[in-house]
């Protein structure tokens, strides 16, 4: 690698790193936002004042999610139309990610109330880790990290609002959206380049296949055992992490 290869790394390198740590502050906000809701409207005193204000925060909540869900769709499609017309479209895709988890938090946070407030001050920072993962770590292992999170989210809507509601539907639809795109990749020979340093689709399928197969245990077996599988799933993305850190070396 000569001099002007290395250059091109190195600002490569800078730009993923400065980059990550953007996506950590924009989780770390979301995180702050989090705790003013916990204590004003999942947590707030009884008097008048804190239920006032408790109230206030709930109809900004129900009206604001769908300020939040028309910006992640407008961006969306705005950024499918560049996509088209083969541009730069990351900063739509980047705020469409943000609008939509924000959208998806607020619904949480409305649908499950403190149950969902706990979950999410687990699920924000595991998002953040995801950014770092993407940018600073192996991309395949993002995949992975990415489907077992679906799985274990699906884990917990089953065991705290049942096997028929939507958010279920949603994580096995993000499951198999991540499935169809391994596929996809697989076929089309895509990141043929990091399969030289034996990279693999198996264990991005398999984690969609885990995940699956996780999920609809505890639909037969009962919400019950949805608990200790989430353990299960932790246990497999640790030993996913493993598995990479090693083959790194």
């Amino acid at each position: 690698m000569n001099y002007h290869e290395k250059e091109v790394q190195r600002r490569k390198e800078d730009q993923d790193f400065n980059r990550s740590l953007i996506w950590v502050g924009v989780f770390l906000v979301i995180e702050f936002l989090l705790v003013l809701v916990n204590r004003t409207y999942i947590n707030y005193q009884l008097t008048t004042e804190s239920v006032n204000l408790a109230t206030t925060v709930r109809s900004v909540l129900q009206y604001g999610r769908w300020v939040m869900l028309a910006v992640a769709v407008g961006c969306a499609v705005w950024a499918i139309f560049l996509w088209r017309q083969k541009k730069a479209m990351g900063l739509q895709m980047s705020v469409t990610i943000v609008f939509a988890v924000l959208f998806a938090c607020i619904q949480i946070v409305l649908a499950f109330q403190d149950a969902g407030i706990q979950m999410l001050f687990w699920m924000v920072p595991a998002c953040a880790g995801l950014a770092l993962v993407y940018y600073l770590y192996q991309r395949e292992f993002f995949v992975c990290a990415l489907a077992s999170s679906f799985g274990i989210m699906g884990l917990w809507f089953i065991r705290n609002a049942g096997a028929r509601n939507y958010w279920v539907a949603l994580c096995v639809a993000g499951i198999v959206l991540i499935a169809g795109v391994v596929f996809f990749m697989k076929r089309n020979g895509a990141g043929s380049e990091n399969q030289k340093e034996g990279s693999s689709y198996l264990l991005m399928g398999l984690s969609c296949v885990v995940s699956i197969i996780v999920m609809g245990l505890s639909v037969v077996v009962g919400a019950t055992v949805a608990y200790y599988l989430i353990y299960a799933m932790i246990a497999w993305l640790f030993a996913l992490l493993v598995y990479y850190t090693v083959k790194m070396m």
